[in-house]
């Protein structure tokens, strides 16, 4: 296995970081190639040639297909121009520019629309949209609680948590089955989402329970997101059906009638959101 590949074989196997974290490190892995490699054709036949396995493995993040989407039309381009592997640095290098600051826009407009002041506030997973998002409310000074769940199976909430935490929030952390007993202390739900459908969005398994709580409870469910996440396309939520992670992180059982399953992505109806932020514009489910 070569270098590029050991790079990409990490970013497939990051289990705790949200779907814009593993684009840019997906981003890092091909800059590095792309800078180290001398031979211009063979390394556009190489990025050419991974960018299926690539889809397969990251595919179902919707910023990581836009990528691919931009990254394979460019190369398409390229292939019978001599200095292809110095443009294709070049576009991605720009790919990254223009998309490096999307999360911090997306947490500006949520700052202005959102009032966090002495609020408590629920986290699922861990996602960068949304640490970005409390950085910002950390600059201001505003006050406010967090209550985040483990998040298992992979507990990613861990990593969210000690984040926040050092950013000067309080932070309760509770199991997952823990949601529906604290959700009387909890102001609002704040999120973020791999993909938005019109009729829903995905988000880490444990998120539409959430939404169901949120909906019992008359709490708000907030969705942080880039543009990238939204799709015209109506999508395929039983399709998430096969995407499962490995058994063994749910329980390392050896009995041949149980079969532990690792769902670890599922649909959430737009139904339950009440409003989703990008780094344009504030949307309610039903403008999407």
């Amino acid at each position: 296995m070569n270098i590029f590949d050991e790079s990409l074989s990490q970013v497939f196997n990051d289990k705790q970081s949200g779907s814009v974290a593993v684009l840019q490190q997906l981003i890092r892995s091909i800059q590095s190639y792309l800078g180290r490699e001398s031979n211009v054709s063979e390394s556009l036949i190489v990025i050419k040639y991974r960018l299926p396995m690539i889809n397969a493995a990251l595919g179902h993040f919707s910023v990581v297909n836009h990528f691919l989407r931009e990254i394979d039309h460019q190369i398409n381009l390229l292939e019978d121009n001599p200095a292809n592997e110095v443009a294709l640095l070049d576009f991605v290098n720009a790919y990254d520019d223009h998309w490096k600051d999307a999360n911090r826009a997306v947490a500006v407009l949520a700052t202005k629309t959102l009032v966090c002041e002495g609020k408590a506030i629920l986290l699922h997973s861990n996602s960068s949209v949304v640490s970005s998002f409390f950085r910002k409310q950390s600059e201001m000074g505003v006050n406010l609680r967090v209550v985040q769940t483990e998040s298992r199976p992979e507990n990613e909430g861990h990593y969210q948590a000690r984040l926040l935490a050092d950013l000067g929030f309080e932070v309760d952390f509770v199991v997952d089955s823990a949601t529906g007993f604290m959700m009387k202390k909890v102001d609002m739900v704040i999120t973020g989402a791999d993909q938005i459908h019109k009729a829903y969005f995905v988000n880490k398994i444990g998120t539409f329970a959430i939404g169901l709580l949120c909906r019992e409870s008359k709490v708000p469910l907030i969705v942080l997101a880039d543009s990238r996440k939204i799709s015209p396309l109506s999508g395929n939520p039983d399709s998430l059906r096969h995407i499962i992670w490995p058994s063994q992180d749910v329980w390392k059982v050896n009995h041949n009638n149980i079969h532990p399953i690792n769902y670890y992505f599922e649909p959430v109806p737009s139904q339950l959101v009440s409003m989703i932020i990008t780094e344009k514009s504030v949307i309610k489910p039903n403008e999407l």
